[in-house]
């Protein structure tokens, strides 16, 4: 069915802008070291720090007006131009598009200067990303560095968890104060007591160790991980020689 166009012919009062869908394309031309960029102001408005830079009243006689030309181009320190482009290609892509994936190089930096300027919406986007592509060890410096306190604790207690020692490279990250408490932990948590009767490679019977074998194919969820396994051990209290019950230790870290 064709449109059709129709007028009233109404033009008369005031004519208003509408408060969501009049776009006002103005380009704002910004020099981060020797890089020349021109960006959609409406972009850098969602930043609080550009938003009040925008909003400050001019002074009588300024007819400069930085940033509305390539000639009087806003000149930003402190910043790099690679970690700037990083962050234009976050807000120029459309976060409602569907199975969105931001390569990993470029979340970290495009974080940092959301983090620094205040895009509050792009970093709490970005903060999941960041989350996903980031080694245990690589939280640990990430959260330092934007004091996001509740990611040291789980990430440390991973470090204490797996199996693999810390490599160099991550104890250089980490540093001495880390490194030391994670191994301090993995020592005290990882290791068996020193009462501990069983020795490895050896067998013993359900009474000494007060545990049952049961074959895989009962519909048994173990206890301990929820999960279903190859096999399972029915526990009948504690055994002739096996560890009387005592508190059970549990690897519990607090963010200081």
């Amino acid at each position: 069915m064709p449109i059709e166009m129709v007028s009233d012919g109404n033009t008369n009062g005031e004519i208003k802008r509408h408060p969501e869908f009049f776009f006002q394309d103005a380009l704002i031309a910004i020099q981060i070291e020797n890089t020349l960029f021109n960006v959609h102001k409406y972009q850098l408005v969602k930043s609080e720090v550009f938003s009040d830079m925008f909003n400050l009243p001019k002074v009588d006689g300024d007819e400069s007006k930085e940033g509305f030309s390539p000639e009087h181009p806003i000149v930003m320190e402190g910043v790099t131009a690679s970690d700037f482009e990083a962050l234009l290609k976050v807000l120029y892509t459309s976060p409602t598009s569907g199975n969105q994936v931001i390569p990993g190089p470029i979340v970290i930096p495009a974080f940092r200067l959301a983090n620094m300027w205040n895009f509050a919406e792009l970093r709490a986007y970005l903060l999941p990303f960041a989350e996903r592509g980031l080694s245990e060890a690589d939280k640990i410096v990430f959260a330092r560095q934007f004091d996001i306190k509740e990611w040291l604790a789980p990430a440390h207690t991973r470090l204490c968890q797996r199996e693999d020692h810390l490599t160099t490279e991550e104890a250089r990250k980490l540093g001495v104060d880390s490194v030391l408490f994670i191994s301090r932990m993995r020592e005290k948590y990882r290791n068996p007591p020193s009462d501990w009767p069983f020795t490895a490679n050896n067998y013993y019977c359900d009474g000494c160790t007060g545990l049952n074998y049961v074959e895989k194919g009962y519909n048994f969820v173990c206890i301990g991980c929820g999960n279903f396994g190859n096999g399972y051990f029915r526990s009948n209290g504690p055994g002739a020689i096996a560890p009387q019950p005592g508190i059970k230790k549990k690897l519990v870290l607090e963010a200081e």
